[in-house]
């Protein structure tokens, strides 16, 4: 990711502005987000030895969930760092999906520290390991779920329906989640990636 490469990307604002989905959501969420100063100063300490400037890319899609919940989060955590960030939709930047992609790595959102060189210093993946339990257990307490998303996906237009508005509680519920601890758990992880590539 070079430096021109990532001026093609999207400033949180101009991509929250324009969220296609859960905009409102979202900008709830980043009134209320704030980062512990440990985890931006150890983001800091972390990429200070490398090439400058570190740069910071998320690539994701506007109906990705566990984007509209985190990017409220990651936003403050790298601008306390100052680390410039940038969102790309995978949908818009094939070549940098189709990277993730051939690494094995197929959901999003993929959050990438870049060094001065463009060079990937490391790469956090959809969400903190500690949210995978909470959403098996809200999924094996909402059996239709799964259900619903497969005829959805199939073109049943009821089925669509009741989705959208699972889909909708799920994430309400998920955010709720990163605000009463989960996003510590965010950001303490993107504070260790420098050098886990």
């Amino acid at each position: 990711m070079n430096s021109s490469e990532f001026q093609q990307g999207y400033d949180i604002a101009t991509y929250v502005s324009n969220l296609r989905n859960y905009r409102s959501l979202v900008k709830k969420l980043m009134e209320t987000a704030q980062v512990k100063a440990d985890h931006i100063s150890s983001l800091r300490d972390a990429v200070g030895g490398y090439e400058q400037p570190v740069l910071a890319t998320i690539m994701t899609e506007d109906w990705c969930g566990d984007s509209a919940c985190n990017l409220p989060i990651l936003a403050p955590l790298f601008e306390g760092a100052g680390i410039e960030f940038r969102v790309f939709r995978g949908s818009e930047k094939e070549d940098l999906k189709a990277m993730y992609e051939n690494d094995g790595d197929d959901h999003i959102p993929a959050v990438s520290l870049w060094d001065g060189a463009g060079k990937e210093l490391g790469r956090w993946i959809e969400a903190p390991q500690a949210m995978q339990e909470q959403k098996e257990t809200w999924k094996a307490a909402h059996p239709d779920f799964e259900k619903l998303y497969l005829r959805q996906k199939d073109g049943d237009k009821e089925a669509a329906k009741e989705f959208g508005s699972l889909y909708r509680q799920f994430l309400e519920e998920m955010a709720g989640w990163y605000q009463e601890g989960l996003w510590n758990e965010t950001t303490r992880e993107i504070a260790q990636l420098p050098g886990s590539r």
